[in-house]
C-alpha cells in the first residue's frame, strides 16, 4: 500500500511540475501587449487543463487521506509530504485564479484601447472633415457674366454719374446674392470664358492679377487669372460684363 501511495505521490508531483511549466508559458503570453484572439483562446484551453489537472489530484490526495485513515497508520513522513503536495494544489489554484484575471484585465485593456482608437478615429474623421471644410470655405468664390442688360435685370448692376447720360460708369448694386452666380473653386478656376468683342470687371480686381486673351482681332476668348490669390483678394466675387 505504500508503495502505491509513494507512486501516487511521484504522479501528483509530476503533474504539478507539468502545471508549473504551462503556468510559465500563459504568463508569457498574457505579458504580451497585445492579445489575439487565437492567443487569448490558447491561453484559456492552458487554464482548462491545469483546472482539469488539479481536479483529478486533489481527487487522488482525498482518496490518499481516506486509505491513511482506514489503514491506523500514522506514518509522519507520508503525512508531512501529503500536506505539502496540498498546499501546492492550493497555490496552484490561486495562481490559476490570478491568471483568469489576468486574461479578463487584458480584455478590459484591449476594449479600452478600441474604444480610444475609435474615438481618435472619429476625432480625427471630425477634424479632417473641419479642415476640408474650412478649405473649401476659403478656395470657395463666385462668378457671373452676361451683358449689362442681363446683370441689371439680375439687380447686381446700374449706371452712375455722366452728364446727360453720357459717360455713366457701371457700379455694383450690392446686391450680392449667391444664388445669383455660378459657385467655383479658386484654385481650379484659372481662365473665365468671354468669347465676345470686349469684357469689363465690374468688381474689384488688382491689375496684373490677370489679363484679356484674344482669340483675334474681333474677339476676346478669355480673362486668365494670371495670379489667383491677388486676384481674389478684395473680393470672393467676379462680375464679368461682355459687350457682344
Amino acid at each position: 500500500m505504500i508503495n502505491d501511495w509513494l507512486l501516487t505521490f511521484d504522479q501528483i508531483e509530476k503533474d504539478l511540475n507539468s502545471i508549473k511549466e504551462k503556468e510559465n508559458l500563459i504568463t508569457m503570453k498574457t505579458s504580451d501587449s497585445e492579445m489575439s484572439k487565437s492567443r487569448r483562446e490558447q491561453v484559456l484551453d492552458d487554464i482548462q487543463y491545469i483546472n482539469t489537472l488539479l481536479e483529478s489530484n486533489k481527487k487522488k490526495i482525498a482518496s490518499l487521506n481516506t486509505q491513511l485513515k482506514k489503514s491506523g497508520a500514522s506514518i509522519a513522513g507520508l503525512q508531512e509530504r501529503m500536506a505539502t503536495l496540498e498546499a501546492s494544489i492550493l497555490k496552484y489554484e490561486q495562481d490559476v485564479s490570478d491568471l483568469k484575471l489576468a486574461v479578463v484585465q487584458k480584455d478590459v485593456e484591449i476594449e479600452g484601447l478600441n474604444t480610444k482608437v475609435t474615438s481618435l478615429d472619429m476625432t480625427v474623421a471630425e477634424q479632417n472633415e473641419r479642415i476640408n471644410n474650412q478649405t473649401y470655405k476659403l478656395n470657395q468664390a463666385y462668378l457671373t457674366s452676361g451683358t449689362f442688360k442681363d446683370l441689371k435685370g439680375k439687380g447686381l448692376v446700374s449706371k452712375e454719374g455722366g452728364f446727360l447720360g453720357i459717360g455713366r460708369k457701371e457700379i455694383l448694386t450690392g446686391n450680392l446674392n449667391d444664388s445669383l452666380f455660378a459657385e467655383i473653386d479658386v484654385t481650379e478656376m484659372t481662365t473665365i470664358p468671354v468669347n465676345s468683342k470686349k469684357a469689363k470687371l465690374i468688381t474689384d480686381h488688382p491689375e496684373g492679377s490677370y489679363e484679356m486673351v484674344a482669340q483675334d482681332e474681333k474677339t476676346i476668348a478669355y480673362i486668365a487669372i494670371t495670379n489667383p490669390d491677388e486676384f481674389w483678394r478684395i473680393s470672393k466675387y467676379a462680375v464679368v460684363e461682355l459687350v457682344k
